[in-house]
């Protein structure tokens, strides 16, 4: 850690809503102090930094990774934004958390990789679904045949952010429900069902290129199957469940955030009638959980963790790279 103190030095890169939330559980994770901000808003960066109590903000990322009180960085800026700035952290030291997607592909997801193990510092990207408490207890309970053999997966997560045209939404950014959205259902199908044998989907994208609802059904051996849709600018139920020869299990909205899953199981009165309820605490904003992990892993001298390796990582974005690939003629509007 750096010279200067015995704390964690943390770094924000971005002043979004997703990152006052980081930032907020921050707060909850011991030994982390929070260091730096950095936007090119100047007014932004500054008025982030006052109501998050960082020591100060930046302009000039370059200064920002030159700081030797900055051990972490936490880069929350637009997808296409996130391998140069990821990249240019490593090269300078830093140990990189890099909000989902990684990259806008899995070329970048391995390209990020690579840097990451030739300046030997950790990189990890900000799947905070997999540190939840809820989701870790439900990939248990599966693991141990609870649900029996596991046959089906459902999980979609579609939500209105705002108007079709927004401005805040554009191909140059890496805008994408596909990476947005769809990247929680990419996730949960595979550490359920594995692999993908194969993929049928289709888009309704808009004339620039960047997509806005989703739907894909994801086919694994013995007949298993996925069925995943995603939007930016409608609902879908933002629930998930996973079935199997001795029930099934929903985890309540938003299902990459939740705090409880019901498992019905046994024979049919029990199934129906018996359902058992699991609900843990969550901390903060539900970030505390992956926030800590992270601190805890670079403080031990891991480059990776073992809840979310970067292999992972890259082996979703090959998914999500398989679906866009397999996109039938897509829906303009």
């Amino acid at each position: 850690m750096n010279a200067q103190s015995t704390a964690v030095g943390w770094a924000v890169v971005g002043t979004g809503t997703v990152s006052h939330a980081v930032a907020s559980d921050l707060r909850h994770v011991e030994g982390a102090r929070r260091a730096a901000v950095w936007s090119r808003d100047v007014r932004k960066a500054h008025a982030f930094a006052q109501q998050q109590q960082f020591d100060r903000a930046y302009v000039s990322f370059d200064q920002l990774i030159a700081a030797p009180d900055v051990d972490i960085v936490y880069l929350a800026t637009p997808h296409a934004t996130h391998t140069p700035f990821a990249l240019a952290a490593l090269d300078a030291g830093k140990h990189v958390l890099v909000e989902k997607p990684i990259g806008v592909d899995a070329a970048e997801a391995r390209t990020i990789a690579r840097a990451a193990r030739a300046n030997k510092r950790f990189a990890m990207e900000g799947m905070w679904m997999r540190f939840s408490p809820a989701y870790i207890a439900l990939r248990a309970e599966v693991a141990s045949g609870a649900l029996g053999d596991i046959s089906s997966v459902r999980a979609t997560f579609g939500l209105p952010f705002g108007a079709k045209d927004s401005p805040a939404w554009s191909a140059d950014r890496g805008s994408s429900t596909l990476l947005d959205q769809a990247i929680y259902t990419v996730t949960l199908a595979r550490d359920i069902l594995g692999e993908p044998a194969g993929i049928v989907s289709n888009a309704t994208t808009r004339e620039d290129g960047v997509d806005l609802s989703l739907h894909a059904t994801l086919l694994f051996d013995g007949g298993r199957f996925a069925q995943l849709a995603a939007s930016m600018v409608t609902y879908i139920d933002p629930t998930a469940s996973i079935s199997g020869t001795n029930g099934w299990a929903t985890l309540a909205a938003p299902f990459w955030a939740t705090d409880r899953f019901r498992r019905h199981s046994g024979d049919f009165g029990d199934a129906f009638d018996a359902p058992v309820d699991r609900v843990f605490p969550q901390e903060g904003h539900g970030y505390v959980p992956m926030l800590r992990a992270v601190q805890v892993a670079v403080t031990a001298g891991l480059t990776e963790h073992p809840l979310h390796p970067l292999t992972d990582s890259i082996a979703v974005m090959d998914v999500l790279d398989r679906i866009r690939s397999s996109w039938l003629p897509a829906t303009s509007i």
